[in-house]
């Protein structure tokens, strides 16, 4: 506001300038002859620096004008300055912000989430979605706000100086009104799907990535690279499709915006030469302000093209963070008090999704100190019977117990931590042998992980590696084979001590 209202002044401070340039050297000492009128504009400048312009001698008042219209663009620019600088800070603020709750909210969510949403889509989500959110947050909508306030003042501005130019300048607004009504809808599809296979294409390159060694054994190079040129061909179709209709708005409206400063030329020189309504200092300040003022009219322009990838990005986001988690805590859930009886499987049927069950009234028992076998063919169910103990899925029908208690009626954290579980996919991460062990546990003592990795068996060849545990191991572990891998997890395991461990 206040870097539009300085810039508004500025120019208004032409007229001053050049009467008193182009005046008589009387009638620039009075103010009457300085500002040129009796206008509106004439008796606010009157108001606000008359008595600094007014002087007997031209030459000094035309130096106190340049030094009036050197302070209102020092003044404005500084505004400038402070205005981008908080606005940067605002921006780093939202979009942390913004990050820490969707990732917050992902750690929330359940299995079934995870196994039917491909991992390169979250990563967009939180990464490529966000930086969009953050566009169309700060410098978006910040643009758009400061291009409006401009546009107030002005328009406000002409209208002092001449209310017939002023709506001539004004007509340029409906024909923009009407292109946003009609292309915004198109523009948000296209963004959406741009960014959907913005979001394929990081999924496929992190799958190939991760299982790079299939792909190199399995001679599958040539295929794999065929796909992802489909994906590239893919985004750029919808890149170019969207960005056919994003790029139409700034030349259309660069013709608009023409059209009416065409109008005013000619509408303004019949005020001054047919008319005579209209002195010439004001018509030239009125032209200054008029072009000034077409650079915000063109930003409000183009605002729907640059905001809609803010926006679908946010549609995403928002999608994200509208998802339920399916395993959730209840608000009034009981603390956990231990292991002291029994955990129970009572008539557990589970099937995923509308698919045929998995498991049919299952009934177990496992007592403290039980060692529990579950042995079938593949598909069986048996890693799915496993994954309700830390409560990973909940029986469509039927219930665990753990000392009588139905495990969805205790607190979820507590009843995780009574479990130390190794997967059959080895979960390593690009830190120190230390860190991958006391994982979960970072407040371990060296010698408490030591421990746990001798009864894994595993300190022989961590002692071997260059930095023992504080060797990096490489993203999931690369630098050790697979045995020694599966070692590091259940050290990982035996390290919390937990009641149940369970190896699936």
């Amino acid at each position: 506001m206040v870097y539009a209202s300085l810039d508004a002044f500025s120019f208004t401070l032409l007229i001053p300038f050049l009467n008193v340039l182009f005046g008589s050297g009387q009638a620039a000492g009075a103010f009457g002859g300085a500002v040129g009128g009796d206008t509106q504009i004439d008796r606010i400048l009157q108001w606000v620096i008359g008595d600094v312009i007014t002087r007997e001698s031209p030459m000094v008042a035309l130096r106190n004008v340049v030094l009036v219209m050197f302070a209102a663009f020092l003044a404005k620019n500084l505004a400038s300055y402070l205005y981008a600088y908080s606005t940067l800070v605002v921006e780093g603020r939202i979009t942390r912000d913004i990050r820490n709750t969707i990732y917050a909210h992902l750690l929330r969510l359940g299995f079934p989430f995870f196994q039917k949403t491909r991992s390169g889509q979250i990563i967009a989500r939180v990464t490529a979605d966000v930086d969009q959110m953050r566009s169309l947050v700060t410098s978006n909508l910040s643009r758009a706000l400061a291009a409006a306030l401009q546009v107030t003042f002005y328009l406000t501005a002409l209208l002092l100086l001449s209310w017939k130019l002023a709506l001539v300048a004004m007509l340029s607004l409906p024909p923009m009104l009407l292109l946003w009504g009609r292309f915004r809808k198109r523009l948000h599809a296209g963004v959406m799907h741009l960014l959907d296979v913005g979001g394929d294409l990081s999924a496929r390159i992190q799958e190939t990535v991760g299982g790079i060694r299939l792909v190199k054994v399995s001679g599958a190079e040539a295929w794999e690279n065929e796909r992802f040129r489909e994906l590239t061909r893919r985004h750029y179709k919808a890149m170019v499709r969207n960005e056919r209709w994003r790029q139409f708005f700034p030349p259309a409206t660069e013709m608009i915006i023409a059209t009416s400063v065409l109008g005013i030329l000619w509408y303004g020189s019949y005020l001054v030469l047919a008319e005579g309504s209209l002195g010439a200092p004001a018509f030239l300040a009125f032209l200054a302000l008029a072009m000034r003022l077409m650079q915000p009219i063109k930003a409000l322009g183009s605002f729907p093209s640059t905001v809609q990838p803010g926006l679908a990005a946010g549609e995403r986001a928002f999608q994200l963070l509208d998802t339920a988690p399916e395993i959730d805590e209840r608000p009034d859930a009981l603390p956990v008090a231990g292991f002291r009886d029994a955990l129970r499987f009572e008539n557990v049927t589970f099937a995923y999704g509308e698919g045929e069950p998995v498991l049919r009234d299952v009934n177990l028992k496992i007592r403290p100190g039980d060692v529990v076998a579950l042995v079938g063919p593949s598909g069986a169910g048996k890693s799915t019977l496993a994954d309700f103990v830390p409560r990973f899925h909940d029986p469509t029908q039927g219930r665990v117990t753990l000392d009588g208690v139905d495990l969805r009626e205790l607190r979820l954290p507590e009843l995780r931590n009574l479990f130390g579980i190794v997967t059959q996919e080895t979960i390593l991460f690009h830190d120190t042998v230390r860190a991958n062990i006391a994982y979960g546990r970072p407040h371990a003592t060296p010698g408490e992980v030591e421990a746990a990795a001798r009864a894994a068996h595993a300190h022989g060849f961590i002692a071997a590696l260059p930095e023992g545990y504080d060797t990096v191991l490489g993203e999931r572990g690369v630098r050790l084979s697979g045995g020694q891998r599966q070692r590091i997890a259940i050290a990982r395991a035996l390290l919390r001590q937990p009641p149940f461990l369970v190896l699936d």
